[in-house]
């Protein structure tokens, strides 16, 4: 988006990541997503500033992160969001490009609210992999919500893209922004890697009913999205799964989002 942005992300107030953990980590909390263009973005920051602090390490507000999402063969966690099953669960392991360090995550949606588990690599070569100690983590969760043993998983999709992330002046809500994203089959090598110009994911992750970021969409007409994964977007995206129906309302309206630019 440019060196405007990093000027008007000059303005906020700025909170450590220390802080951060410390006040609104939300490992149970409520998503609620937003699908913007850039544009709309840039035009919502002035709202943001006055309620929200921004995340900021050693100077710098965006950060590139990296995600490898983790499915079975047939990709079950896919399929648990396709049919539209309140109980869903997605793994993954997440590398901070600008710090190199890295993570391994568990989250399970149960109706409303999604439940994370994770754990810091004491490896950054283990991002991307599914080792003994992440199968034994993953095995140990997955039991614990379905009582069953799990199938295998393996790597499937990589998401590589640029994150804000803010925090509510009064601790109950934190917002990240996504922006760059890109799409990678991780199981077909001669596949390209698909960008979805022009798209900002917003999402909100809070336990509040009222979160403020909600009055501020709603200011500037933006409504809520449903069903956009980036995972399972992904998998749409670069046609990796056979039924992507669910899908096809939010791809849509990103496909008319890139092409306003």
């Amino acid at each position: 988006m440019g060196t405007d942005l990093n000027s008007s992300l000059k303005f906020f107030n700025q909170i450590s990541l220390s802080e951060l953990n410390a006040q609104a980590s939300f490992l149970n909390r409520i998503d609620t997503k937003y699908l913007l263009t850039e544009e709309e973005f840039q035009n919502i920051l002035k709202d943001l500033e006055e309620e929200f602090y921004i995340l900021d390490i050693k100077e710098k507000s965006i950060f590139e992160y990296e995600s490898i999402y983790m499915d079975s063969e047939d990709y079950y966690f896919y399929y648990q969001h396709q049919k539209g099953e309140k109980n869903r669960t997605k793994v993954r392991t997440r590398n901070y490009l600008d710090s190199w360090i890295s993570f391994f995550e568990y989250k399970q949606k149960q109706k409303w609210v999604t439940r994370k588990f994770r754990y810091q690599f004491s490896d950054i070569k283990d991002h991307g992999n599914m080792t003994s100690e992440s199968t034994k983590f993953f095995e140990w969760a997955y039991q614990s919500f379905y009582s069953m043993a799990p199938e295998n998983i393996f790597p499937a999709l990589a998401t590589k893209y640029h994150r804000i992330t803010f925090c509510s002046k009064s601790n109950d809500e934190r917002v990240t922004v996504d922006f760059g994203i890109r799409l990678e089959d991780l199981r077909n090598e001669w596949k390209d890697i698909i960008p979805l110009e022009n798209l900002v994911i917003l999402e909100s992750k809070s336990m509040s009913k009222k979160w403020k970021s909600a009055k501020i969409m709603k200011k500037y007409g933006i409504k809520r999205a449903s069903s956009c994964s980036k995972y399972s977007l992904g998998l749409c995206y670069q046609k990796m799964i056979e039924d992507d129906s669910k899908f096809k309302p939010t791809m849509r309206k990103i496909e008319k989002i890139k092409n306003s630019k």
